[in-house]
């Protein structure tokens, strides 16, 4: 393909799949397996990367199958279609009509179509020739061929055909030119086809602010001399002026000290053995293809496997190299994480039309506009349910109270929040990202600190700072063609992120001082981890099974619970719990909010989003955890919250009592959920019972709707069983080890390359932690289930150091100084029990003086496992 400078790839029977997946450098590919899905026929199409296209959903039936592409011709466009007709389908006019008329009015359709005409070149005409010439004369199209045979069958009795050719529509045959290719080696002659027009490339928009070779000496300078710190910030109108001005001077700072960088295109290296069998193979083609002798083909097919194991051996060395030289602080090729990451993480192809209701978005320009409509309807409040807001009404209407401003920011708070950004996180529409705040000058941390005491004193958040860019990524096993299948990333100015920073501190101060957030509320708080919640559940649970009793538990699920928070029903929690100056500058925050989609080198309109926390920012979760601070409690049901996922637990020795008060926490929290405009999923909620006796508790109601019931319900991240075994935890975490492990044997295998010590690394970073989260408290598992993990890790560390059948698992263990799992267990209970001692959260510490009961034979959390 490089070699020959194609621009496109058109690829008949190509075999793939719908798990099928390849990539080019420099190419996107597109693939359209047989609507059957096993690897037969299929078609495909590689076009380079930078020129404008866009894919047509394909045309897949069992006696057709097409890839389609539209590019981008001097203001029209060009179809692209690549085609496999199946042999042993009776395919008549109308079928073929039917493929040409979705293709448009100007089209180059090519591939192995199995149809013989002689006025195409072939030999003779049969049936499905004649059904395809009568259809390319109904709709007025060209064929085009090298007259030349196509398909070379290894039958000597059988004499070749021409089978591979293009048929186009509008395309003058005086740009085109066609010949026969030498290269390949299948049964099938490769066809060029050379199309004399112009195909716009994407614009190279500036995606970026610097690169490698940025001067941040003179980036720093120009902004020092050209920085104006009289710039007037007393209205909201001037920190608006003054937030552009600042935006508008760093970029271009950074475009002034940063040279271009040419696009580097694919190159091509090939050892000089490789080219010389390539162009032996070629001659020999050449010659049997004209000879069409017995010996001439011998030799050819001894050429083509030399040829093959000549790749397939440097293939071999070069990886082997290179895993050689990998180490976790290499770069590039020789970079552990990043080949890892490769591995493990599943590719994002080219996104395929994206149905809008009756119609098909096909350019990136359509995508765009389709996704960003659909994210428009999700940020909505959802509709009400209890239709009594007088009481917020009036709340929000009340005078605001005098109170003390907040404490200024100052160039050391700011700089200092700087140092602690993440280089690595994508920037906003701007473009600043945290290097470049990195380098700002001590002139430049003077203004933002003007800038942000001025958003503090005239509680006016600037607008361009609402602003966000919405990046689609595809949910895995979702269909690729609906919008709802995909997760919204949103990316916000990296300044707003670093006001919100400074901000949050101030508004921390407020929250603990109030003791607003409650304190079964576990999820966006310092020193609150999902092990310390699930921990109060494991309490909870085990104690109803110390006095035999039943404990009846709800696991609550709601509907999109970060974008659809109602911002009347929050700010009026706001005005309620925090000081109003607060209040006014969270109330200008979520005010007027847009986002746009960017999809490639596309972007949609803006759209406002009249609901949500916003997504990508600081504030955002403390906003969600201060608008369900407020959620019902009660005496006889232990709460457990983390964000969005909430745990009720009731317990009791008479199963309908248990089941008694959780419904009338349900009720309440139905009633609640209705005030607030929250919507829950009775159906993806979930209702167990823990109890070691037998029995369920009665049914729960969320509403007018029953609670799925379950034997095993999944909780942060833990599988917890009726009789809390953690059997089906452990069980799904070693099948998810041996999956991954699976995944990674070209690295860890025994025939692997790479050094012992990088194989060691790898496990510990990606393998071990499947295993090692929560360890504090499913490992207090029986030992039989703990061994389940330790028989894994057994047989994965004898691969890894490639040891000998006979040699003890002991032995390993020591000789790659690993501990055992029972030895990390005890390890991990007293750093856990550390941790609670000196937990800010009193429910969490009050887990080690609370008086247990201790009846089974069972290992408790914090209990030291016996090796």
């Amino acid at each position: 393909m490089i070699s020959n400078k194609l621009d496109a790839v058109l690829i008949s029977e190509s075999h793939v799949t719908e798990r099928s997946f390849f990539q080019i450098p420099g190419y996107c590919t597109y693939l359209t397996p047989h609507p059957d899905g096993s690897a037969h026929a299929g078609t495909a199409i590689i076009i380079r990367q930078h020129l404008k296209h866009s894919v047509i959903e394909p045309f897949t039936t069992s006696h057709l199958q097409a890839t389609t592409i539209r590019v981008k011709d001097r203001g029209d466009y060009i179809t692209l279609s690549a085609i496999y007709c199946p042999p042993r389908h009776i395919i008549n006019e109308a079928m073929f009509t039917a493929y040409f008329k979705t293709l448009g009015n100007r089209f180059i359709s090519g591939g192995d179509w199995n149809a013989k005409h002689t006025f195409w070149g072939s030999r003779y005409t049969h049936s499905r020739g004649r059904e395809l010439k009568m259809s390319i004369d109904t709709n007025r199209l060209r064929p085009i061929s090298t007259g030349e045979p196509t398909y070379w069958p290894t039958d000597f009795k059988k004499r070749p055909y021409l089978l591979d050719f293009f048929v186009t529509k509008n395309i003058g045959h005086l740009y085109t030119s066609i010949e026969s290719s030498l290269d390949g080696s299948s049964d099938h002659s490769p066809v060029i086809l050379e199309v004399s027009t112009i195909i716009p490339a994407t614009e190279d928009s500036l995606e970026h602010l610097c690169n490698s070779r940025t001067d941040w000496e003179s980036f720093g300078d120009y902004l020092t001399e050209n920085i104006n710190l009289k710039i007037p910030l007393k209205t909201a109108d001037d920190v608006d002026n003054a937030c552009i001005y600042i935006t508008n001077t760093i970029q271009i700072a950074a475009w002034i000290n940063t040279p271009h960088t040419n696009q580097v295109h694919p190159r091509v290296w090939l050892p000089f053995e490789i080219k010389t069998k390539i162009e032996e193979k070629r001659r020999l083609r050449r010659v049997w293809q004209t000879s069409r002798d017995v010996a001439d083909k011998t030799r050819l097919n001894s050429a083509i496997k030399e040829l093959k194991d000549i790749l397939k051996t440097t293939s071999n060395n070069l990886m082997k190299n290179n895993l050689e030289k990998m180490c976790h602080t290499g770069r590039g090729e020789y970079s552990l994480w990043k080949a890892t990451k490769n591995t493990l993480n599943q590719p994002i192809r080219h996104l395929p039309p994206i149905r809008t209701g009756n119609s098909w978005a096909r350019t990136n320009e359509e995508k765009a506009e389709a996704f960003a409509t659909h994210l428009a309807s999700v940020f909505r409040p959802n509709e009400p349910l209890d239709s009594d807001d007088a009481e917020i009404d009036d709340i929000l209407a009340q005078d605001l109270q005098l109170c003390l401003p907040l404490k200024p920011t100052s160039p050391r708070e700011i700089s200092q929040t700087i140092a602690l950004l993440d280089t690595n996180k994508a920037p906003g529409f701007d473009l600043i990202t945290p290097r470049v705040l990195k380098e700002l000058p001590k002139k430049c941390l003077t203004f933002l600190a003007n800038l942000f005491n001025a958003i503090l004193r005239t509680c006016h958040f600037p607008e361009v700072w609402k602003v966000s860019q919405v990046i689609m990524i595809p949910k895995p096993g979702k269909p690729v063609e609906e919008t709802s299948s995909y997760r919204p990333i949103s990316l916000t100015p990296v300044l707003s992120k670093l006001w919100e920073k400074i901000f949050l501190t101030r508004l921390k101060v407020c929250l603990d001082e109030g003791d607003i957030i409650p304190t079964h509320q576990f999820g966006f708080r310092q020193q609150h981890s999902t092990v310390e919640q699930v921990h109060r559940v494991y309490h909870t649970i085990r104690q109803c099974l110390e006095k035999k009793e039943y404990c009846s538990a709800a696991f609550l699920d709601v509907q999109q619970a970060f974008d659809k928070v109602w911002h009347k029903g929050l700010l009026c929690k706001i005005k309620l719990y925090l000081p109003h100056s607060v209040y006014l500058i969270l109330e200008s925050y979520l005010k007027d909010r847009y986002f746009q989609v960017k999809q490639q080198d596309a972007r949609s309109n803006f759209y406002t989003s009249t609901a949500g926390v916003p997504q990508g920012s600081v504030l955002g979760p403390v906003l969600y955890n201060i608008f369900t601070c407020d959620l019902p409690l009660s005496p006889d049901v232990t709460v457990a919250t983390f964000a969005d996922d909430a745990a009720f637990l009731s317990c009791n020795k008479d199963p309908n009592l248990a089941s008694f008060h959780l419904q009338k926490q349900m009720d309440k929290t139905k009633k609640w959920l209705n005030k607030w405009r929250i919507k829950p999923s009775a159906s993806k909620s979930q209702h167990i019972t823990f109890t070691l006796k037998t029995g369920d508790c009665p049914v729960i109601k969320l509403g007018e709707e029953e609670l799925p019931k379950t034997t095993c319900v999944k909780y942060l991240g833990f599988y917890m069983d009726r009789r809390l075994t953690w059997g089906d935890h452990i069980k799904h975490k070693r099948d998810e080890l041996n999956n991954r492990f699976r995944n990674l044997l070209w690295l860890l295998g025994r025939q692997a390359t790479l050094s012992l010590s990088n194989k060691i690394t790898v496990y510990c970073s990606i393998l071990k932690p499947i295993w090692l989260y929560g360890i504090q408290i499913w490992g207090t598992a029986c030992k039989s289930n703990i061994q389940i993990i330790q028989r894994a890790q057994n047989s994965m560390l004898r691969v890894i150091a490639n040891a000998p059948w006979f040699v003890r698992n002991t032995e390993i263990h020591q000789h790659l100084s690993l501990p055992t799992v029972i030895e990390e267990i005890n390890r991990y209970n007293s750093k856990h029990r550390k941790r609670l001692l000196s937990h800010p959260n009193p429910i969490a510490n009050s887990i080690l003086t609370m008086k247990k009961v201790k009846r089974l034979k069972r290992a408790n959390v914090l209990d030291d496992v016996q090796i």
